[in-house]
């Protein structure tokens, strides 16, 4: 009994797989780093509250929009996108300009 031999893919059906694989990763990469950014805004919007704490709950909305700016570029290398994109850099920051309108 001989083995079945693999097929050969084109190259219009690899720069499919490649593209699918691309946004899978970016999606993947988005789903864990976005935890970060709403998990520093939440802990900002609970450490406001406290006597004296403000200027931490100002510097976790500052490092949540590091995280995010850290997202954004993070995901267009994924794709290979140029990195240059105002929407997009304008939906990346858009958590962190709600949080700061929610805790400050």
């Amino acid at each position: 009994m001989s083995t079945p031999q693999p097929r050969v893919m084109s190259a219009q059906e690899t720069a499919a797989l490649d593209r699918v694989r691309r946004r899978v990763g970016a999606l993947v990469f988005f789903a864990v780093v976005i935890h970060g950014v709403l998990g520093l805004i939440g802990v900002a919007h609970v450490v406001v509250d406290e006597p004296g704490r403000h200027g931490t709950a100002v510097g976790l909305l500052v490092m949540s929009g590091v995280v995010a700016a850290i997202m954004y570029v993070g995901i267009r290398l994924i794709l290979g996108a140029r990195l240059v994109s105002p929407v997009w850099m304008l939906l990346a920051a858009l958590p962190t300009i709600l949080g700061a309108s929610w805790v400050l």
